[in-house]
């Protein structure tokens, strides 16, 4: 029962082959649905492994062996993870872990070779709990992805000819936490094709320097060097520098919003609220999107209160979106905010393009087209009630300095 509801889990957003000798427990082989490639192609999408248990209660434990989680160099494998099912029908339950986070479990009791994942830990505490099935089924897919660059990583180090993505960032940087600053990801991205920029600079000069080295005759290595090498040359106190124009990683507002990224994410993982927090944030964003959308055509001049409450596990959300009578100096303003229960007032003109604000283009009219146009700038009204769920959740200190 447990592997047929793994394998209906699975199936949802990859391709699934099962292993023909179960000997720790049922095995997947998972691939990406990419339908351009196939086993046979010469460089084939990696493989993911999902190994399959079953629990009964909070007595029971699962054993993981080391051999599945770590590599030869003792580093988990990026691309193995454990789903461990448990109760029936309405009491069903499931609980997702990375090789990273098996490793991180103690191991059994005179038998280091395999990992111990508690059912009291999985069932009482809830620990690795699959509360949003999507996310879980984006993080397996995000490590799959990832597999191929892990795996040619090494060549890095000595050919600068690397195809760069977007997808080579670790997946909690992909969750929505908005800083106001600018997106992780691609931000980072940017900073990588910098470097790399200049990592093509560097391989230049290598090659120039291999071409004098391997010459015999000094008057062609010397025209080598004042072709190729001359112009990277500059004066370094009282020696003579080859100097490459690096521009990369110098942002520190950048190394900021990720620090703080990375401080909101633990202490929300501390406090249990992972999923309800993304969950809450999007449900305001479709509400607001939704009920604003509802009002009409976007007058220059209007202003909205949007309320959000909650309980205190950040669920049963509600969001109600009203005409305003008053227009504050400045938009979008909190009138209300305290754990449980915001309220901002917003000019939704502001939310649309320069071009619609200035004349040059008209704006939006129908309700679908206003529904189109404000899901693609969703931060213009969810990063104000992130900012205050952090405060009063968080904490200020937690709040980002950007937002």
């Amino acid at each position: 029962m447990g592997e047929a509801r793994a394998k209906a889990f699975l199936l949802d957003r990859f391709w699934v082959l099962e292993r023909s000798v179960d000997i720790h427990g049922a095995d997947y082989l998972i691939q990406r649905q990419i339908r351009q490639s196939n086993f046979l192609d010469r460089e084939p999408p990696r493989l993911g492994i999902v190994q399959v248990k079953f629990i009964q209660d909070k007595e029971t434990s699962v054993y993981i062996d080391r051999d599945y989680v770590l590599d030869s160099s003792g580093d988990p494998y990026d691309e193995f993870f454990v789903l461990v099912l448990s109760g029936k029908e309405d009491d069903e339950s499931a609980f997702l872990l990375s090789g990273r986070e098996v490793a991180s479990c103690p191991t059994k009791k005179g038998e280091p070779h395999l990992y111990r994942v508690s059912g009291k830990r999985l069932l009482e505490e809830g620990a690795y709990r699959i509360t949003n099935k999507k996310r879980a089924l984006d993080r397996i897919e995000h490590a799959l992805k990832n597999a191929n660059f892990l795996k040619n990583r090494r060549f890095l180090s000595t050919s600068p000819y690397f195809k760069l993505s977007p997808d080579h960032i670790d997946h909690d940087y992909l969750l929505p936490l908005d800083n106001g600053y600018a997106d992780i990801q691609e931000s980072f991205f940017q900073e990588k094709e910098k470097l790399q920029s200049t990592l093509f600079e560097l391989e230049e000069l290598s090659q120039a320097m291999q071409e004098i080295l391997r010459s015999t005759d000094p008057e062609v290595a010397q025209q080598i060097f004042e072709e190729k090498i001359g112009d990277y040359l500059g004066r370094g106190g009282l020696h003579t520098e080859i100097q490459v124009r690096c521009e990369a990683f110098d942002d520190e507002d950048f190394l900021a919003a990720v620090k703080n990224h990375k401080e909101r994410l633990a202490k929300l993982r501390e406090l249990g609220l992972t999923d309800g927090y993304f969950d809450l944030m999007k449900v305001v964003e479709r509400e607001v999107i939704s009920q604003v959308s509802a009002l009409g055509s976007v007058d220059e001049d209007e202003v909205v209160s949007v309320t959000v409450e909650y309980d205190d596990h950040l669920g049963n959300p509600v969001v109600r979106v009203k005409r305003a009578t008053e227009e504050p100096l400045h938009l979008h303003t909190v009138r209300k905010s305290r754990l449980g229960k915001h309220t901002i007032l917003f000019k939704p003109w502001d939310w649309l393009s320069w071009e619609v604000r200035t004349g040059k283009e008209e704006a939006p009219s129908t309700t679908e087209d206003i529904s189109r146009v404000f899901a693609k700038v969703p931060w213009h009204f969810r990063r104000p009630f992130q900012k205050e769920i952090d405060r009063h959740l968080l904490g200020e200190g937690f709040v980002s300095p950007f937002a």
